[in-house]
């Protein structure tokens, strides 16, 4: 091999080289969940169905407060601070605005920590029913519904996640007129139930505690 196709041989071997490391290098696709995940509403989806119906609107805009990474950054945060309560805080995470309007009422979902205690009782509000899910706590009205949820945090975050629950709560500042089948509790309590899965996934919650499909039924002492 004369010194000229040597030398182009090698610039050859090189260029193949540089292509495959090049291709090799590329930055993979984001791996996980996007940033909107707690928050999103996919079309035909089983939370925007009941949103629809909660809100008795067509359509709706999503407000994301906290994308996911934001989010978990303030919970944790304040985790560490407990039980200094004057400290903590609710952290906004979704507002969804029916049919696209900009003032008046909508669909608000927050977040904060509460000590735990046993809340496993029917509420003795007219109107409020309860639901008990095992490792979590749900309350629903006509406008409000909470759940608190026991949320066992990895690392140094544990011990302190034993003693408080994550309590989510919805309310719902949308005119939805009169209530006569308290159905719509019960469509606000799985939509806080969904909504609420996705911050304990985004929290990375050890005992995955809203893992299974919410079986939404009040407490048999309320119908």
């Amino acid at each position: 091999m004369t010194m000229q196709k040597t030398r182009l041989w090698l610039l050859g071997a090189i260029a193949t080289l540089l292509a495959v490391t090049s291709c090799t290098d590329e930055a993979p696709p984001q791996a996980g969940r996007p940033d909107n995940y707690l928050c999103d509403i996919s079309a035909k989806s089983t939370e925007e169905k009941l949103l629809r119906q909660i809100m008795r609107a067509e359509t709706f805009t999503t407000n994301l407060n906290n994308r996911e990474s934001r989010f978990a950054e303030k919970m944790n945060e304040n985790l560490q601070l407990f039980p200094d309560d004057t400290r903590m805080y609710a952290v906004s995470a979704c507002q969804y605005l029916p049919n696209g309007q900009k003032s008046g009422g909508r669909t608000s979902i927050d977040y904060e920590w509460v000590p735990r205690v046993d809340a496993s009782k029917p509420s003795q509000e007219s109107g409020t029913f309860s639901y008990d899910f095992g490792n979590a706590f749900g309350t629903s009205s006509d406008v409000t519904s909470t759940l608190d949820v026991i949320c066992v945090m990895p690392g140094d975050l544990r011990e302190r996640s034993e003693k408080v629950s994550l309590h989510a709560e919805a309310s719902y500042t949308v005119n939805l007129g009169p209530v006569h089948d308290h159905g719509t509790q019960d469509e606000q309590m799985t939509l806080l139930y969904l909504m609420a899965r996705r911050a304990t996934e985004s929290l990375g919650c050890e005992n995955q505690p809203l893992a299974k499909e919410p079986v939404v039924k009040p407490l048999a002492t309320e119908r």
